[in-house]
């Protein structure tokens, strides 16, 4: 089971060093928009806005008459001034509760955080108008591999093939590396963009040691990620 509140408060405190470190969860906002062809929505919903890197490109892109962005940190200063018609709530996804009815939800890099994808995507699926639609990404089976086989600890992240038993969606797969100068700067990398939050697992020296040393010799010092789109 997620600890929830280890989540929220490794992102409260990687706020302010999230957007210079996260590379790969812009190229992901960016990708998912260039995917979305309507350009007009009467409601948007937006899961986990954080500091922002999706609501700035959706505001760019499309015309809206109301947006409401939700996330389990408090990050509404980080959007507030993109547009007048943005509101806020502070909720996670699996607790919040609503009878509005949206014409597009989007999510940028944050349903993997779910507790159960399958609950997750039907409840957005219920908040859909008939003609509504879903864009999200999120990352898949390969991700951050290295730290889940060294370290042993990470998310349950889903296949492709485990999201196409839930929805009959366009689904895109890829994998992006990033090389670091050296291992440490891998840890630093995952702190800054709060991903070191499935645990508080504390490791002597001489673990943590042996398994940057690992990460040097087997991986090179490289991180996989494995986004996944779900256009619907």
């Amino acid at each position: 089971m997620l600890n929830k509140d280890l989540i929220k408060n490794n992102f409260q405190k990687s706020i302010l060093t999230y957007d210079e470190n996260a590379i790969v969860q812009e190229q992901m906002a960016e990708f998912l928009c260039s995917k979305i062809q309507k350009q007009k929505y009467n409601k948007i919903l937006e899961i986990g806005s954080y500091t922002g890197k999706l609501t700035k490109l959706a505001v760019r892109k499309f015309d809206f008459d109301s947006y409401l962005a939700l996330d389990v940190v408090n990050s509404f200063d980080f959007i507030k001034n993109l547009s007048p018609k943005i509101s806020f709530i502070q909720s996670d996804i699996e607790k919040f509760e609503t009878s509005d009815k949206f014409d597009l939800i989007i999510s940028n890099a944050s349903i993997q955080w779910a507790e159960d994808f399958e609950f997750v995507y039907k409840k957005l699926k219920s908040l859909l108008t008939s003609s509504g639609h879903i864009a999200i990404s999120l990352f898949g089976h390969d991700n951050l591999l290295e730290i889940k086989e060294i370290f042993n600890v990470g998310l349950k992240y889903h296949s492709v093939e485990e999201i196409e038993k839930i929805t009959s969606a366009n689904i895109y797969s890829e994998i992006k590396k990033i090389k670091f100068k050296d291992s440490i700067s891998i840890l630093k990398h995952l702190k800054a963009t709060g991903v070191n939050s499935v645990t508080n697992k504390k490791y002597s020296y001489k673990e943590l040691k042996q398994n940057l040393s690992l990460l040097e010799k087997k991986y090179n010092n490289t991180l996989t990620y494995n986004p996944i789109y779900v256009i619907d």
